[in-house]
């Protein structure tokens, strides 16, 4: 029979318990640094090893997320933590970081990792790549559907991991900075704050009446991912690894969430069909959604993907308001659903007014539990009205149910042991016990058998009393008995070697994995050799480069009337005009690679590239690095969304031969300055543009009404920013699609740093870009003057000169958490 991993969260050590006794095969959890849920409770190192222990004693494996990206002063703390998880016997760790994979592979060659969906993988070459480095397992973008990888699982053979229930993000993992620009609290530093579940007013941006504008919602937020009736669909798909997310979720969810997917995937295993219970689906309901989706996985459309309604957590509908008696603060509900004295309610209408259920009312008698068709009225306050929906958010009872499958009396989680007893006269009882993973257990007792004088020891009641495994993990599968003769011995005897072989037995499980500090081959004075290839880039006679990016005909024209050395094209449509344009004014034209392009897209991509003649690539994802050198042969430049932000990265990368590396655009000077590459590599950084801060695969659009005629608008001009999304503080985020039809949403303020040249030249960066998105022609022409005449005279200031007001100094002074 097929075998697919059940993985489950463990922000706590209860939820680990949870997670356990209700079927998981595999746990994630983090510890107390480098986790990209920094604000879940996480765990300490006695606490770690603990829950290790916990696992391993039952057959479960452990995964610690390290999901973050590493500057290089925390390298060598990093490698300590790393170096503690590894002799706790930590079954793999979960990496976002390139040159955290590099590094671990380098000193920890036995040590599993499993690539992060914060890496953003989503293509047959980029996970190939990984593959070669010697990686275990990817978690793949969330956004890739059944067939997308299945495709990858047969092109690669890579184990993957896919999400099958909980949060997702809106836009793709790892292409997020919105959190780190609006806040400093970065999501690929694990402090993400999560601003896609906030309110936003859409207006148009060349519309100066204002008319059109769409009412606030929120339009970023998804609904939450549920595949539970369709699970067979993913178990086909060759996936290996079925996540639920849910780290910062309590034990009872966790309890619950794993229990309903433990049995969907047991019973489409055993039975190819899928029997789940309604009361299955209502209580995966009531513990925490925001409305579900089936998701890109099983392919969901755009529209029942966001939840524009509310941002957290709607609980079971239980009915709609017939009355309200403001005079005695009671609602009047006919329920379709049963609710009990203790639960919580909300109540939605103009406002959300939710509460604890605290006095119930029927025919105007209180009472302590009411059934489905019954029509009740429960004191709460607040302005209600007449069909106003109500939603029961908390079932204390299903709570306390939950709570009891984890509870240190019970043990679900069975592992299958089998044995073997011989009983000889005089000799002491000598019992040989085993378990599925090949541990043995010996045991001699202390006593010798003796000849019975009256009803000797038979087979049955040595078994039954060895079969007396109660609370413990085990569960005894055969026991094979010898008596040799006439014997007695007594019972005590046998159930003191039983429980002393179990002992040993869970002594050897939960240290099978764990390995030795002397294991570790590494020495914390030679740690530098690790980020350092070569030696720090220095300021020559040589000015810095002046490249630009730029993604339509119109912008590159006014781009093309002034001096820049490189231009960085990412249009499709018109690349071939663009080149057209780069070559009539000897200048070097790159293509700008989307930082999302999946295989289907990736063939279209690869044959419409070979038939050009440009001058290098741009890369924005994992997967065109070798096709652009192998294949085009051509210069590659790392751009900045494979989020750079260490020396083991560059490396990495020069060692595929990469000519170039754009830095993170969450490294401050400070972190570049500590940033190591060889000489001949250029090193390039930001010095004027809005950032892209969200790539995604729904429009905000969709959550709204009529989006069609933008949806066919923006097919036929790509890269044109139409829309823009108003947040409480009236700051305005464009938006607009790019040639493969995905949204991007950029910074509502440039970065600007053009008037602090001499802090880039003086740290090595050898090439300066400037990001022109929806500025007007006069902008752009100023912008790359005033940036030329700065490179000639580095302490001159130029943000009065070109005019700007609003601007960003991006992280480049304050950096991220």
């Amino acid at each position: 029979m097929k075998k697919v991993e059940l993985l489950a969260p463990a922000g706590s050590y209860e939820a680990l318990m949870a997670a356990i006794q209700n079927g998981a095969d595999a746990v994630y959890l983090g510890g107390q640094a480098f986790s990209a849920r920094a604000y879940a409770s996480n765990f300490d190192g006695e606490t770690l090893e603990k829950a290790i222990d916990y696992a391993h004693i039952r057959g479960v494996k452990v995964y610690v997320t390290i999901n973050t990206l590493i500057k290089d002063a925390e390298v060598v703390e990093l490698i300590k933590y790393v170096s503690d998880l590894y002799c706790i016997g930590v079954d793999a760790v979960i990496v976002q970081d390139l040159g955290v994979v590099r590094i671990l592979r380098r000193i920890f060659p036995d040590l599993e990792i499993h690539c992060s969906t914060q890496m953003t993988l989503h293509n047959s070459a980029g996970i190939q790549l990984l593959k070669e480095m010697g990686v275990g397992r990817v978690v793949v973008a969330r956004e890739l559907s059944v067939k997308d990888i299945k495709t990858i699982h047969e092109n690669t053979g890579m184990e993957l991991e896919v999400f099958v229930h909980g949060a997702l993000c809106y836009a793709y993992s790892g292409q997020c900075l919105m959190s780190s620009i609006i806040g400093g609290r970065s999501g690929n530093r694990g402090r993400c704050a999560q601003p896609c579940r906030k309110q936003y007013e859409m207006i148009s941006l060349h519309n100066k009446e204002g008319k059109e504008k769409k009412r606030p919602s929120f339009y970023l937020s998804t609904r939450d991912l549920n595949t539970l009736q369709n699970i067979g669909e993913i178990i086909e798909s060759g996936a290996a690894s079925f996540k639920i997310e849910g780290r910062m979720k309590k034990p009872q969810y966790v309890a619950s969430i794993v229990r309903a997917y433990r049995r969907a995937i047991d019973d489409y295993l055993n039975k190819k069909q899928q029997l789940l219970h309604t009361v299955v689906i209502k209580e995966v309901t009531q513990m925490f959604n925001r409305k579900f989706t089936e998701g890109y996985i099983l392919g969901s459309p755009p529209q029942k993907m966001l939840n524009a309604e509310k941002p957290n957590n709607r609980g079971l509908a239980i009915g709609k308001v017939d009355a309200y008696d403001d005079r005695k603060k009671r609602v009047r509900i006919k329920l379709t659903e049963g609710i009990r004295q203790g639960d919580g309610i909300e109540v939605w209408g103009s406002d959300s007014i939710g509460g604890t259920v605290n006095k119930m009312y029927l025919h105007n008698k209180l009472i302590h539990e009411a059934k489905a068709g019954e029509t009740v009225e429960i004191q709460i306050e607040g302005k209600i009205k007449k069909d106003d929906r109500v939603y029961k958010t908390l079932d204390l009872q299903l709570s306390k149910d939950l709570e009891k499958t984890y509870s240190n009396d019970i043990e679900n989680k069975k592992v299958s042991i089998w044995g073997e007893l011989k009983v000889q006269l005089a000799e002491p009882l000598k019992l040989y016990i085993w378990d599925d993973e090949g541990n043995t257990v010996y045991k001699e007792s202390r006593e010798v058998a003796e000849k019975a004088e009256k009803v000797p020891l038979t087979e049955e009641k040595i078994i039954e009393n060895l079969s007396k495994l109660g609370n413990t993990p085990f569960q005894l599968q055969e026991m094979k008995v010898e008596v040799e003769g006439s014997i007695a011995i007594p019972i005590s005897v046998i159930n003191k070697i039983r429980r002393e072989s179990i002992e040993d037995l869970m002594t050897i499980r939960k240290n099978k994995h764990k390995r030795s500090h002397d294991s570790v081959n590494y020495s914390l004075d030679h740690i530098p050799t690790l980020v350092e290839n070569s030696k720090k880039p220095t300021e020559d006679a040589r000015l810095p480069k002046l490249t630009v990016q730029v993604d339509t005909l119109e912008q590159l024209q006014y781009v093309l009337q002034e001096k820049v050395d490189r231009i960085y094209y990412g249009n499709l449509q018109n690349f071939q005009k663009a080149i057209e344009l780069c070559k009539a004014n000897n200048v070097e034209i790159f293509f700008r690679s989307p930082s999302i392009i999946k295989d289907e897209e990736n063939k279209i991509l690869q044959t419409k590239l070979k038939t050009y003649k440009f001058d290098g690539i741009l890369a924005g994802e994992l997967g065109i690095i070798d096709f652009g050198r192998n294949t085009l042969q051509l210069p590659i430049i790392a751009d900045t969304t494979l989020n750079i932000m260490n020396s083991s990265t560059i490396t990495f990368l020069e060692e595929r031969g990469l000519k170039g590396i754009s830095l993170s655009n969450e490294l401050d000077l400070k972190g570049i300055r500590e940033i190591r590459a060889s000489k001949d590599l250029e090193v390039e950084a930001l010095v004027y543009g809005k950032l892209a801060i969200m790539t995604t695969e729904t429009c905000p659009l969709t959550s709204g009404d009529q989006c069609q005629d933008y949806c066919d608008h923006c097919k036929s001009r790509p890269f044109y920013y139409h829309w823009g999304l108003k947040d409480d503080k009236k700051a305005v985020f464009p938006f607009a699609k790019d040639d493969w039809g995905r949204s991007i949403i950029i910074n509502n303020y440039p970065v600007y740093m053009i008037d602090k040249i001499k802090s880039f030249t003086e740290i090595g960066v050898t090439s300066l870009r400037l990001i022109f998105t929806n500025e007007n022609p006069q902008d752009i022409a100023e912008v790359i003057r005033t940036c030329r005449q700065s490179l000639l005279d580095k302490e001159k200031s130029m943000i009065k000169e070109l005019g700007i007001s609003n601007f960003t100094r991006g992280h480049y002074y304050r950096g991220v958490e």
